[in-house]
């Protein structure tokens, strides 16, 4: 997808990349783009030889340029995507491992980082091939994995950053932070969206969100783009789960909201259930409290796609500005309703 925050590289760019890191006799042979990305850009390196420390094929992924427009918790946010592998190495998540990251901005002026080359092709892509039975196997698998990430806990609610604005002591606060910093950040781009409707509506139900007591790590991305699968055997298993780079500690049923992109609404999905609870180690509740709460997480997740359409064209940018404007009253009414039932 073209985004005008993907650093695009020039070979001899790369090449200078590449000899930083791993020497000056290491030969590229092939470049290849990756352009399913949505914020990065992202490279498939081959090389000759014996290649990069046994590895023939590497993926770099560069960060956004120092010069460019982002989101205000967009910012170095490819060291929260290597922060979160880091803590995901000792669990039973299955990750591509980094290979080395360069955060200095002394060779150039993003931030980068090269990881091993997975075999297999994302979820979304290979859906139409996956049988039913295959499917429930890989909800099963998607549930522990998910299980196993709310399991690392965090010292802060909030956003993975090492600005402390970021970091906050209860998740009330850290949530009403982050919408605050969306609408600002939607406000000073002129965008008409209906922020004050929704804090409008959220400004009695803050407190309920003070019920998550423990701040739990939570990708929010973990749609099925973000999902890669290999095949063994006929049949298809999750080999990693990528792009943690939105990654936030909070309330881990945020991340319910991608998994119903995959499996629809967890609670009629007793797969899901059982073997979240399998690694979770305790019951699979969900109270009235929980939808509430997943209500405005979904409304939250609405605004930012609106407000992050500074990145797309302006035929892009039509396109998702009408969806949110139509969406979000329409979610406020079903939250509204909701609360009253």
């Amino acid at each position: 997808m073209i985004s005008n925050t993907k650093s695009m590289l020039s070979r001899e760019t790369i090449e200078v990349i590449v000899r930083e890191n791993f020497g000056k006799d290491i030969v590229i042979e092939h470049i290849t783009e990756l352009t399913e990305g949505w914020f990065n850009a992202i490279y498939v390196l081959s090389f000759a030889g014996q290649g990069v420390l046994g590895y023939k094929e590497l993926v770099l992924k560069t960060g956004v340029q120092s010069s460019k427009y982002v989101l205000s918790y967009e910012r170095d946010i490819m060291r929260a995507e290597v922060l979160v592998y880091s803590l995901l190495e000792d669990t039973i998540v299955p990750i591509p491992k980094i290979i080395t990251q360069d955060f200095s901005k002394s060779l150039v002026d993003f931030d980068y980082c090269f990881m091993e080359k997975l075999q297999g092709s994302n979820w979304m892509k290979l859906d139409n091939q996956i049988t039913r039975e295959n499917k429930e196997k890989l909800i099963a698998e998607l549930a522990r994995y998910t299980a196993a990430m709310h399991n690392v806990k965090g010292n802060f609610f909030g956003y993975i950053k090492d600005n402390k604005k970021f970091q906050f002591s209860d998740w009330s606060s850290a949530f009403k932070g982050m919408m605050n910093s969306m609408i600002q950040d939607g406000r000073e781009q002129g965008l008409n969206l209906p922020y004050d409707a929704i804090m409008s509506a959220f400004e009695p139900l803050w407190e309920i969100l003070n019920e998550i007591k423990v701040p739990s790590l939570v990708n929010f991305d973990m749609w099925s783009k973000n999902i890669m699968l290999a095949e063994k055997d006929g049949e298809y298993y999750i080999d990693a789960i990528i792009d943690h780079e939105r990654a936030f500690f909070g309330d881990p049923y945020a991340e319910f909201i991608s998994s119903a992109t995959i499996c629809g609404d967890v609670l009629k999905s007793q797969t899901f259930m059982e073997n979240y609870s399998l690694i979770s180690g305790k019951p699979f509740t969900f109270t009235r409290n929980d939808r509430v709460r997943l209500y405005m997480y979904n409304i939250y997740l609405t605004l930012l796609m609106g407000v992050e359409v500074y990145r797309y064209s302006e035929e892009d940018t039509k396109q998702r500005l009408d969806y949110c404007n139509w969406q979000i009253p329409n979610d406020l009414l079903e939250l509204k309703e909701f609360l009253v039932s």
